[in-house]
């Protein structure tokens, strides 16, 4: 079982790809706005990537070492692309200036800062900052899982509630920290079921696997309501809000466990924070530069309520 620890399992990889086609997916706007926000993906799709990244959690050397390889993993990527969005917006307003209604400010540089605002020169980077933080909130719980397992359990669910009540009462915290709080039973559950991974390798139970996802889509149908973790919103309550993700998250681990690998979307999983980073600058400008440099559309952002 050890050696299951540490291999790589494809089918995760495919599960990421999913995931971040469904990111993108809903991004893009129009229909694919229509069906992401009248259905059930908006109530797991955020959720399921809190999951999968809980499945590779490693506690390395200590905490120093753990935080210094989830900045150079994750702080590091953001900044790279949270200014390299900016200035590819400041070189093109430079170039063009009517392709954005408004003047790009330097002050722009500061939204991260501003609660939960849109970073609308990349709006999908929040994730990074998100995710940084659950991991140091998990790093935190994970101590007590030799001697206090029970508390450790108690702790992630009493973390995630009040990471829930405070998006149902608009309390923000800086840095998307109360995402990371509303995240952590997610994150919590990927990690636990690496421990006890039966799931993720070949077992006998894997030919339940289309009544498991028909079990699951009928959990969804009757609990699913609209999730948008970036700024902590949600519309139903909690016992639905985990309901219809953890249903979700199945449904998609047992499709792709069924699948195992789609080389192309495998690909993209394994790459995901690439795909995150670069696809939301790539469709703000193409939207502007293709209607012509008008003025009409200002500087509306694109849909981005995941």
């Amino acid at each position: 079982m050890g050696d299951d620890k540490n291999k790589r399992i494809d089918f995760v990889d495919l599960t990421k790809g999913v995931c971040i086609i469904l990111v993108v997916m809903a991004h893009i706007g129009g229909a694919f706005e229509k069906l992401d926000y009248h259905s059930m993906i908006a109530s797991f799709r955020m959720p399921l990537y809190f999951f999968i990244s809980g499945i590779f959690f490693k506690s390395y050397e200590g905490l120093f070492g753990f935080f210094i390889r989830k900045i150079n993993k994750l702080i590091i990527p953001f900044l790279f692309f949270y200014l390299s969005a900016f200035f590819l917006k400041y070189i093109v307003w430079k170039i063009a200036p009517g392709v954005f209604q408004l003047p790009v400010s330097w002050t722009e540089l500061l939204v991260v800062f501003h609660d939960h605002a849109l970073i609308k020169f990349n709006p999908p980077i929040w994730f990074l900052l998100a995710l940084f933080n659950c991991n140091i909130l998990f790093y935190l719980v994970h101590s007590l899982r030799n001697r206090r397992l029970g508390l450790m359990f108690a702790l992630t669910l009493l973390i995630g509630t009040a990471g829930f009540y405070m998006g149902k009462h608009q309390i923000e915290l800086p840095l998307y920290m109360d995402v990371a709080m509303s995240a952590l039973p997610f994150y919590v559950a990927g990690f636990w079921i690496r421990r006890y991974n039966f799931f993720l390798f070949p077992h006998r139970f894997d030919k339940l696997i289309p009544l498991c996802i028909l079990a699951a889509l009928a959990v969804m149908y009757f609990t699913a309501t609209f999730v948008g973790m970036r700024t902590n919103n949600y519309a139903g309550n909690i016992f639905q809000f985990w309901a219809s993700a953890f249903a979700g998250i199945f449904m998609i681990m047992l499709f792709c466990k069924k699948f195992k690998k789609l080389p192309v979307i495998s690909y993209m999983g394994r790459y995901s924070v690439i795909t995150l980073g670069i696809h939301a600058p790539l469709l703000h400008f193409e939207i502007r530069l293709s209607a012509g440099l008008s003025t009409t559309n200002g500087d509306r952002p694109l849909p981005y309520c995941c």
